[in-house]
């Protein structure tokens, strides 16, 4: 009788020890690390290039063996309307894909954008994200995945070595404003990546309230409602779940997703035949004069794969 208690007791402390280290792992860290020395630390300065590297050419993504897939963003430019933003928690596929792109210009001052995995060693991103007034950025990282100002691994960045952009002059040409990062470290073997799918306006019809964004935006999460996230706003990812293609525009997208600042560079996904793909790239927003959000644009799949086989030949 004695022997059968300790064994019901050793496996319930066993039990609770799993579950603890289980929660983890599946939880994101309580506490930011300091990442701000990394940009001063690294000594690789990125270039423009102006022609593509090969991507991977699965057509459905990758999605790592030991990462889980998950549709829920949590385990427990302007906002239009109410925000519908709740944050991004999870550390499963497709959330894991999205980390934060952070640069310092020429004047050594620093910002940050929004950045998707679509390859091994690329990220797609806007090119206002990489250049300033046609200026390149001194140096540029990516964090993955980054929540509550932590990353999975305090070594889970890369530098980026190369730029190939739609555009260097956004401001003038929003329609392609869009770049490809290539990444010093081929993070996509263990975050995964998406692939992009160019869709009409017309078939983008049919994922009315279907599709998400996931953005680094300046004022979310909002301290007051998330206390438990003190790294701060930026720090943590805002998810818009079941936003939608409303029109189009000068050669863009009209989106009703919820961004802000800091979301530039986000991508519109879907999940279009069991597999996510990125259907668009929010680039910008229109405000009223109080800074009311009243509807935000993104560049078109279409734009990208023109001027990569124009640049190309492929």
């Amino acid at each position: 009788m004695q022997v059968k208690t300790w064994k019901v007791l050793i496996g319930f402390v066993l039990g609770i020890a799993i579950a603890s280290l289980c929660g983890i792992m599946l939880q994101a860290p309580s506490e930011a690390q300091s990442l701000d020395a990394l940009l001063t630390q690294e000594e690789i300065a990125p270039v423009q290039i102006n022609q593509s590297q090969t991507l991977n050419t699965n057509p459905n993504g990758f999605v790592p063996r030991l990462l889980r897939q998950s549709e829920q963003p949590s385990s427990n430019r302007g906002v239009i309307g109410a925000d519908q933003r709740q944050p991004m928690m999870s550390r499963d596929y497709p959330w894991s894909t999205v980390g934060k792109v952070v640069g310092l210009t020429e004047k050594n001052e620093k910002y940050a954008c929004t950045g998707t995995l679509i390859g091994d060693y690329h990220v797609l991103t806007n090119s206002h994200c990489v250049y300033d007034r046609g200026k390149l950025a001194k140096k540029m990282i990516f964090l993955p995945n980054l929540i509550n100002g932590r990353l999975r691994k305090k070594t889970d960045y890369a530098v980026v070595k190369e730029v190939f952009a739609g555009t260097k002059n956004s401001e003038n040409n929003s329609a392609d404003d869009w770049a490809i990062l290539l990444l010093n470290k081929p993070l996509g073997e263990k975050y995964g990546f998406l692939k992009w799918k160019s869709l009409s306006f017309s078939v983008l019809q049919d994922y009315k309230k279907k599709l998400f964004v996931t953005g680094y935006s300046v004022d979310y999460p909002d301290p007051k409602r998330y206390a438990d996230l003190q790294a701060g706003k930026g720090e943590t990812a805002g998810v818009h779940i079941g936003c939608s293609v409303v029109g189009e525009l000068d050669g863009m997208f009209v989106h009703d997703c919820d961004t802000n600042s800091g979301a530039s560079g986000s991508a519109l996904i879907g999940k279009i035949d069991g597999a996510y793909h990125i259907v668009g790239l929010h680039a910008a927003g229109l405000k009223s004069r109080t800074g009311k959000g009243l509807e935000n644009y993104a560049v078109q799949i279409s734009r990208i794969e023109a001027e990569i086989k124009k640049r190309t030949g492929n």
